[in-house]
């Protein structure tokens, strides 16, 4: 029989771990999916024996719980219903309940609730039953090494059911049972209370299965989490391919441990909201049974849709022995038995030159001991950085979504967070200079630039740079779509120079239509802007300039290797060492505008009207006679310039001559220059008269051809 009970003993431990599983009332967590949106999707299984199966949420999850519980039996049965306690406000059921009952606290107050109340209770002299008279104070004495002291002790009264009192120290009682119903049920409300000022404590929720076999099954819900958040690291090298790794940031403060769970980190955001279903709504209704229907409409037809090495050693130093000469010298450090003779200058000299050459190899010998052991610890140092960051997930589109699927499964403690690689490719970037406000003056920034393959979106987040592996810097990097360029920031330097030239012109007008004399105009204004760059630095570089886009404007003929982001475009500009380079960004966009005469606009367009080889005579024989008539407008306003310009020397003359005849004494000795400057006034007057003359004819020369022009412009017509 002893044989039996240990072999019973022992039978769980040898059960499957599956058949233990399928008797637990609460399945683990097996997979986790979390969103960019706040939210997670849990996924508990397992098998199960029975009709219930228990499911313990906290009160802040519990409302997403009911909005998106779903359960599969996988063996094939279905489950019946989910029930959970009823959920009351504290404020609310503490109204329901005695103020003695809700302020009850600890064995003393309960027990000042409970006088007049049956109750039992179980003490050190045994058990008693009566109803509760009250608690008193007494005072007990007793002595021990510190003498005779006091010290007050509760006691409780009791009166039997032989109308004896009878007492009981408090201290003594063991178990007391309550045999009043409502204040039992009174005082479970009122620590249910207590209960729900938690938000970590659990309230379960039950799921009844229909049938007593065994069920396998799948329970899956949402409820609210803490963002997942990536961070990456960068590792730059002169003519090779950045090295990314990116980290997600994972919290789990879901209120039980995540173990082994399949874990899926998602991008995106779907949409999500917070809905009350777990407190009781009321509302007032009205009683609309007046607009009952009378006849039952027919069901609307479905909808058919489609589902769419380690190192190897350092040389080892050389060992060279001096040679000795005929048998004599130095060996090994000891003289030897017999000396030999002096030796002579020159072959002095050729010893000590035989030395400074061994002495010059075995300092090249040790440089390139140190610089191969350099770049075989670079060697070593890229090969671990690359094993190092093997990713832990596969990435995947799902829909809209990009999913992070962990490939093993991912352990991580309740109110902890884990650090999960999830990114780590080789991408193509380079180290650059970065001007963002070319306007400013402001040194430019030392960046990387990352251009995203088709992989994969990269996330925004922090991002740490080593540059030739040493750390850089560090920067923020945005969202980076597939085929994007990226621009991440990472310290200032300077030694360059920018000069920023804007110039804005039309262009490529021509004739588009007239009518009444009214001339329409087409062509394109174009502006360009003329980067200047100077370096002074030792090293060639190449920098990249941000430019707004001008709105409505197209770029005409980019710079190569041009980067548009938005509205804006990053121009490169590559330079020698301690060199100068320009770049020219141009834009164009079409303009229209009527003009009345001969502008400058329409003469232009005039003559690229007649470069055409689509000539309507009609319009190109009035048009040669308006550029002829205009030409020789030009020529009169040429010359009416210079006889304006005669006129004002003239009338300067004529007052300077007027000047000296009126500072001129009276007299005979003054008579004769009196008389010359008369005959030079004479002469000042008449040119003045002949060149207004001429200007007057010049006007109304001018006057014909304005009106010949009016004339010729009204017999033009082109639609």
């Amino acid at each position: 029989m002893r044989r039996l009970m240990l072999a019973l003993l022992a039978l769980p431990a040898c059960l499957p771990m599956q058949q233990l599983l399928e008797t637990k009332r609460e399945l683990p967590v097996t997979k986790v999916v979390l969103y960019q949106n706040g939210v997670g999707y849990f996924e508990r299984r397992g098998k199960l024996r029975g009709k219930e199966v228990e499911l313990r949420v906290r009160p802040d999850q519990v409302n997403d719980v009911l909005k998106s519980l779903s359960v599969l039996d996988l063996s094939g049965g279905t489950p019946s219903s989910a029930s959970l306690p009823v959920e009351k406000s504290g404020d609310r059921l503490a109204q329901e309940l005695p103020p003695q009952v809700r302020n009850a606290t600890g064995m003393l107050g309960l027990l000042g609730v409970l006088r007049g109340a049956e109750v039992e209770v179980d003490g050190d002299e045994g058990a008693l039953r009566g109803r509760v008279v009250g608690v008193e104070t007494t005072q007990r004495r007793y002595v021990n090494g510190n003498g005779e002291q006091v010290s007050a002790e509760p006691i409780l009264t009791l009166l039997a059911n032989d109308d004896q009192l009878q007492t009981v120290a408090v201290s003594q009682i063991r178990r007391l049972t309550i045999g009043d119903k409502t204040l039992s049920v009174g005082l479970q409300q009122s620590l249910d209370i207590s209960k729900s000022d938690g938000a970590w404590k659990p309230i379960s929720v039950t799921v009844r299965l229909a049938g007593d076999e065994s069920h396998d099954l799948i329970i899956s819900y949402i409820h609210e989490v803490p963002v997942w958040r990536p961070a990456y690291r960068a590792w730059v090298e002169s003519g090779k391919n950045i090295q990314l790794q990116g980290w997600a940031v994972v919290d789990n403060v879901s209120g039980e441990p995540w173990e082994d769970v399949n874990l899926t980190l998602v991008v995106g955001s779907p949409l999500s909201f917070r809905y009350s279903l777990y407190a009781p709504h009321s509302v007032e209704r009205p009683d609309l049974s007046s607009r009952l229907p009378q006849v039952a409409d027919a069901p609307p037809p479905p909808d058919v849709g489609y589902a769419p090495e380690d190192l190897a050693p350092a040389p080892a130093p050389m060992e060279y022995a001096a040679k000795d000469a005929a048998g004599s010298g130095y060996r090994g450090g000891r003289p030897m038995a017999k000396m030999a003779a002096a030796p002579a200058p020159m072959a002095m000299a050729a010893a000590r030159e035989r030395a400074m050459d061994l002495d010059t190899r075995m300092q090249t010998a040790r440089a390139q001991a140190s610089e191969q052991a350099r770049a075989q610890e670079e060697v070593a140092r890229r090969d671990a950085m690359q094993r190092s960051a093997q990713a832990l997930v596969q990435g995947r589109e799902v829909g809209a979504l990009y999913a992070y699927e962990a490939t093993t499964p991912i352990t991580v403690p309740d109110r902890s967070a884990a650090l999960i690689n999830i990114v780590s490719r080789p991408i193509a970037g380079k180290d650059i200079f970065l001007f963002r406000d070319p306007q400013s003056g402001e040194a430019p920034f030392r960046a990387v630039m990352l251009q995203n393959g088709k992989e994969s979106a990269i996330e925004g987040g922090p991002i740490t740079l080593y540059i030739d592996g040493t750390f850089a810097g560090e920067g923020f990097i945005g969202r980076v779509a597939k085929d994007e360029t990226a621009f991440v920031p990472y310290a200032k330097e300077g030694g360059f120079a920018l000069n920023l030239q804007q110039e804005s012109r039309n262009d490529a007008l021509h004739l588009a239509k007239i009518v009444d004399g009214r001339i329409t105009i087409q062509g394109k204004r174009v502006m360009t802007r003329t980067l200047k760059l100077t370096s002074n630095r030792d090293k060639p570089s190449l920098a990249y300039i941000k430019l707004p886009l001008t709105a409505g404007m197209d770029l005409v003929e980019p710079p190569k290797d041009l980067v548009r982001a938005g509205s804006d475009v990053y121009v490169p500009v590559p330079l020698e060492a301690k060199g100068k380079a320009e770049a020219k960004l141009v834009e164009a966009t079409p303009v229209e505008f009527v003009e009345m005469g001969l502008s400058p606009q329409v003469l232009a367009a005039f003559r690229y009207y007649l470069q055409g080889t689509n000539l309507v005579e009609a319009v190109a024989g009035p048009i040669r006679e308006l550029l002829a008539a205009q030409d020789e407008r030009a020529a009169l306003e040429r010359d009416q310039d210079n006889l304006q310009r005669q006129q004002q020397i003239l009338a300067s003359d004529g007052q300077r001559i007027q000047g000296n005849l009126d500072s001129l004494p009276l007299g005979a000795v003054a008579a004769d220059l009196r008389k010359k400057l008369v005959d030079q006034l004479a002469v000042t007057s008449k040119k003045q008269g002949e060149v207004a003359k001429k200007l007057v004819e010049g006007q109304v020369k001018l006057a014909a051809i304005d009106e010949r022009v009016r004339t010729l412009l009204a017999q033009i017509e082109l639609k």
